[in-house]
């Protein structure tokens, strides 16, 4: 079975198992990755931590996209955070690319407490609607007080559930649909 084929089955195999932590079935797709990394800029050089980062799709794409960029990647599923730094090491970005395998919450309020670089864009594939009404609040919440001012918050999802939630901390809200990618997903961009 080939490297690609494994992640993918790991995925598959999480999404069916453990559905509340991943969320799909399937990773997501290019339509969907494009629309997520539309805003951070291909010149980039600070910090970009991704919550929520599966097998890899976008943590690939985005070193690809910004190579002064440093990423930090939060995989709560232990096999999906092995297979993403396995193919990050493959692919020699160990650099610049770094896999936590933790939940998205205390990574972020170690980086809150540390301050040692600031956080311009959180991008999040985590599904807020399954970790029900006061930690999905609790998350944003810690979301916005690690970005920086002006930074921005971009998430996922495949509905339109949290969207008051996100607003309610994020006054500046765009959602824009991504109905090519299976299944069909939005994308929020938010802002304070």
């Amino acid at each position: 079975m080939t490297e690609i084929m494994s992640r993918y089955m790991h995925f598959i195999l999480a999404g069916l198992f453990q559905h509340m932590q991943t969320g799909a079935v399937v990773p997501s797709q290019r339509f969907l990755i494009g629309k997520m990394l539309a805003p951070v800029p291909p010149d980039y050089q600070g910090r970009v931590v991704e919550l929520g980062a599966g097998c890899g799709p976008l943590t690939l794409r985005l070193a690809s996209k910004c190579p002064a960029a440093r990423v930090l990647a939060c995989e709560i599923n232990p096999v999906l955070a092995r297979d993403l730094r396995s193919h990050i090491k493959a692919r020699g970005l160990g650099e610049r690319v770094e896999v936590v395998s933790q939940p998205a919450q205390r990574l972020l309020s170690r980086l809150g407490r540390a301050e040692v670089e600031p956080v311009d864009f959180i991008i999040s594939g985590i599904p807020l609607a399954n970790l029900g009404g006061e930690k999905a609040r609790a998350l944003i919440g810690t979301i916005s007080r690690t970005l920086t001012r002006g930074g921005m918050y971009i998430q996922f999802q495949h509905s339109l559930l949290d969207r008051k939630r996100i607003h309610s901390v994020f006054p500046k809200l765009r959602t824009v649909p991504a109905f090519l990618n299976f299944p069909p997903a939005f994308v929020y961009y938010a802002q304070h």
